[in-house]
């Protein structure tokens, strides 16, 4: 069987001066994974390797780095499915974990399918995965957004569309501080090995600002990410309560199970999300269980590489 692999590092406006950054994050996470699976490895390994690689890197908004909470605290949300068994592993709410994709990596082992807060941080300790203080996934430049925006919403100063009242419901919010800011996002990866298998996984700490205790399409099955490996695979980026009302992994899939390439199975999915959601925005990456890739996203930029056996890395923002 052909290895494929493809990473993405998020869909949004991604400043010019952020963009190498991104591009460089995607192809380390790239190449971890390819190391993994060109080696015979298999897709789990290589998702979770390359994962981990961005929720490492600052740059993301997923693990270290990740944007803070209304409250001024890091928040993280990661999944996994395994296309074989359409088993899964999901966790959310997690302030004390390094890397989340590593708990779902274990949850996808059971009884559990998703976890969440203290509840997902007691199955880590049980698990042999560290807790670490919250301070030590906040990075200067979001400590320095956070205040600002404070300081904004203490002043009453607009804010682009940022100045919501406290009682503006939950996903207008988050919306705005994306408008506001531009927004930081979701990584996620898609793996095929040599035997067959593929395996879908994303991480991230949500949307800026966002309402602590908000959950985004990133652990929903079916929404930020589907596996089956008689279809396909899709993980999906972007404004997550827009991805969980149309069920875009799900709906990638689907695409493709209707016969179209991969390609034109992401553009038709972002082209949906944009027509059936005001404001829907972001992008998805695809895997076929013969190798093949497609992406496609509705914002000004999204970070991505993939690879297919017998070809050269490619990358793109």
């Amino acid at each position: 069987m052909p290895i494929a692999m493809i990473v993405h590092g998020g869909a949004w406006a991604i400043p010019d001066e952020q963009v190498e950054s991104h591009l460089a994050g995607c192809r380390a996470a790239l190449s971890v994974g390819w190391a993994l699976l060109s080696q015979g490895g298999s897709a789990l390994d290589a998702c979770e390797a390359a994962v981990r690689i961005m929720e490492d890197d600052p740059i993301f908004d997923a693990g270290t780095g990740a944007v803070l909470t209304a409250a001024g605290e890091v928040e993280l949300d990661a999944a996994l499915m395994d296309g074989r068994s359409l088993r899964y592993g999901a966790v959310a709410n997690l302030r004390r974990v390094r890397n989340p994709i590593t708990l779902a990596r274990h949850v996808l082992s059971g009884p559990g399918t998703f976890l969440v807060g203290a509840g997902a941080e007691q199955f880590a300790v049980a698990h042999g995965v560290a807790l670490i203080e919250n301070s030590a996934l906040i990075v200067e430049r979001e400590q320095r957004l956070w205040e600002e925006w404070r300081a904004a919403q203490a002043a009453g100063t607009p804010q682009g569309d940022s100045a919501a009242p406290a009682q503006v419901a939950e996903a207008s919010l988050e919306h705005a501080a994306q408008s506001a800011l531009g927004g930081h996002d979701t990584v996620g990866a898609i793996a095929l090995d040599a035997e067959g298998n593929m395996v879908a996984a994303n991480s991230t700490g949500g949307t800026p600002f966002k309402l602590p205790g908000r959950v985004g399409d990133t652990p929903m099955v079916g929404c930020g990410l589907y596996a089956d490996d008689q279809s396909g695979a899709a993980v999906c980026t972007g404004w997550g309560e827009s991805i969980v009302r149309v069920a875009l992994a799900r709906r990638a899939v689907e695409l493709l199970e209707r016969g179209l390439p991969p390609q034109s199975a992401a553009e038709l999915a972002v082209r949906t999300l944009a027509r059936r959601v005001s404001g829907g925005s972001g992008g998805c990456i695809i895997l076929t269980p013969d190798g093949r890739v497609g992406l496609a996203w509705n914002t000004r930029r999204m970070a991505y590489a993939y690879r297919q056996q017998g070809g050269e890395p490619a990358w793109g923002c």
